[in-house]
């Protein structure tokens, strides 16, 4: 990902904007914001400074608002560690890390030189050295700092300006105790950062959750790790994943031109291989919606340890280029209890449990199999929904495939060989085909700017094909004006599927029907919409009318309070 504005801008520019920033080790006090129009009535170079100002949003450890200017590279041992924690995460990368004058660390979004939203971890050059000596120099204190910040950006948080909120904060906390699990800290390891920079008490209006509701978190998602793993030994604390002290590993750059490969051909059931070693069970959490969720970190879970461990091993590199290539993150779960749940609502669950494809666009898609109950289900996120419609029945039918012909020859050999295990994955492998095509970036950041571009591309004549604001996914700011407006005024399109609408009035003066999926609100950290609150939406256009008095059709694929 490159930011050439950022390049160009930062040996003139020092940017005094709002953000929420680790401070706590710093020693500094948090110092008062400048506005915007104010930075930007001392010349040419500080207006475009103030314009890219405006449209910064960041999140921190402790929620301190500071001021700071972006530089250049991060520093070498900074990049390491991220490049440390991403290694752990088996998950692609999707910010860029950057230099800036700010007292430790920060998650910032921030458009680019073409206005199109880019995730930042930007870092103090001493960070590393502040992190340790505030926290008696423990090496993994910098490592979950960093870890909670990734966490945001993995998981597609949409951060707001000035702060961020409880939920997505108590979920990065859980992912940080998560991968710190996994890279080989103990839990106090985990820990220690949140005890040494965080305050116990909060202010009432506090954008982070108090220091023991964050502890808490932390501690949950190193636990759910090494239950993960199968330890039985969990509650004492000790480090399990690698041995105690081993921070770093080289990270495995994967070979991203790989595709993705067919429907197996041959007899699956003739090519078993009865001499390769038996897989290893995943332990899941049961789902709970009452739960944290937490980025997960895998694209195959196989809870009864059936799968061939080569092909699974080779899958889930595939599945994670497709994610870093095409922005689609596709799960399978083999499942051994379903909790009394049907595979539909299981699969459902897990995908807001697992946060599988980003929050923010919803680009996530969960397969369940439970071969023992043989029951078969699926959950698109609202925005893979929306681009490819239902896939159900196409799942269902390999699905019953599996059980009525494959299945008993796997119990039998005790394990699925690597033909079988491809055949249990092919509805994952045809998704990843289906959604090669589809754009995920955020190209516009108001109502007012896309629907600007689709009068011009009208007037112009452009070619439905080549316009630019067709089918573009936006984020913009609202009030819910209506959760159930005039029906004589909502007309469904049927690009917008089963929906309900919702009558938003935009920050810009523009009247927007969006379309909510019925399962979308379950999805979102700040639960259901209310009417009168102010929001950001993010969804893909689906009608937009050239006259502004006219009501604007989008489907919502996430959205925030602001």
């Amino acid at each position: 990902m490159k930011l050439p504005a950022w390049r160009a801008l930062s040996a003139a520019l020092s940017i005094a904007i709002t953000a929420t920033l680790l401070s706590g080790c710093s020693g500094q006090d948090a110092a008062a914001p400048s506005s915007p129009r104010q930075v930007a009535a001392s010349g040419n170079a500080d207006a475009v400074a103030a314009r890219i100002a405006d449209t910064l949003e960041a999140c921190s450890y402790d929620g301190e608002p500071v001021r700071f200017g972006l530089g250049g590279d991060a520093p070498t041992d900074c990049r390491d560690m991220i490049a440390q924690v991403m290694h752990f995460t088996g998950l692609p990368q999707n910010f860029t890390v950057t230099e800036a004058d700010v007292p430790n660390a920060a998650a910032a979004i921030l458009l680019d030189d073409t206005r199109t939203p880019q995730r930042v971890i930007a870092f103090n050059p001493d960070f590393i050295s502040l992190v340790k000596r505030a926290t008696q120099d423990n090496p993994w204190a910098a490592v979950s700092v960093l870890a909670h910040e990734v966490g945001h950006h993995l998981a597609g948080h949409t951060i707001q300006a000035g702060g961020s909120q409880p939920p997505i904060e108590l979920e990065a906390d859980k992912f940080s105790g998560f991968v710190l699990y996994k890279m080989g800290a103990a839990r106090e390891d985990a820990l220690v950062a949140m005890r040494a920079l965080v305050p116990a008490e909060v202010p009432r209006n506090s954008t982070h959750p108090a220091r023991d509701r964050r502890l808490a978190a932390i501690g949950e998602g190193w636990d759910q790790a090494c239950r993960q793993t199968g330890r039985g030994d969990c509650a004492g604390g000790s480090p399990g994943a690698l041995p105690a002290g081993a921070v770093a590993q080289s990270p495995v750059t994967p070979d991203a031109s790989r595709d993705l490969p067919v429907p197996p051909q041959n007899d699956p059931i003739a090519t078993a291989d009865t001499n390769a070693p038996a897989a290893v069970p995943v332990v899941m959490a049961p789902p709970d919606v009452g739960s944290l969720p937490s980025k997960g970190t895998q694209f195959i879970y196989d809870e009864l340890g059936i799968l061939d461990p080569a092909t699974v091993a080779k899958h889930e590199r595939l599945f994670r280029e497709h994610a870093a290539k095409h922005n689609v993150e596709i799960v399978t779960i083999v499942a051994k209890d379903l909790h009394g749940m049907s595979a539909d609502d299981y699969a459902g669950a897990m995908l807001r449990q697992l946060r599988v494809g980003k929050l923010d666009v919803g680009n996530g898609v969960v397969f369940v199999i439970a071969p023992e109950s043989q029951e078969i289900g699926s959950a698109f996120g609202p925005g893979v929904k929306s681009a490819m419609g239902s896939y159900n029945d196409n799942y269902r039918s390999a699905g019953e495939n599996f059980f009525r012909f494959l299945y008993a020859t796997c119990k039998k050999k005790g394990r699925c060989n690597d033909a079988i295990t491809e055949n249990v994955l092919y509805p994952a492998i045809h998704v990843a085909d289906d959604t090669e095509h589809f754009d995920w970036t955020i190209r516009f950041t108001s109502m007012g700017q896309i629907h600007a571009l689709s009068n011009k591309e009208s007037q112009d004549k452009v070619p439905v094909t080549q316009m630019k604001s067709m089918n573009a996914i936006v984020r913009f700011d609202g009030v819910v004006a209506s959760l159930s407006p005039d029906p004589k005024k909502v007309v469904v399109h049927r690009s917008e599927g089963a929906t309900r609408a919702v009558h938003v009035k935009t920050s810009d003066g523009l009247q927007v029907l969006v379309h909510l999926d019925p399962a979308t609100e379950r999805l979102m950290p700040g639960g259901k919409l209310v009417e009168g609150k102010q929001y950001t939406f993010i969804g893909r256009s689906t009608h937009l009318s050239w006259n502004p008095k006219d009501f604007q059709n989008l489907v919502a694929f996430s959205y925030s309070e602001r």
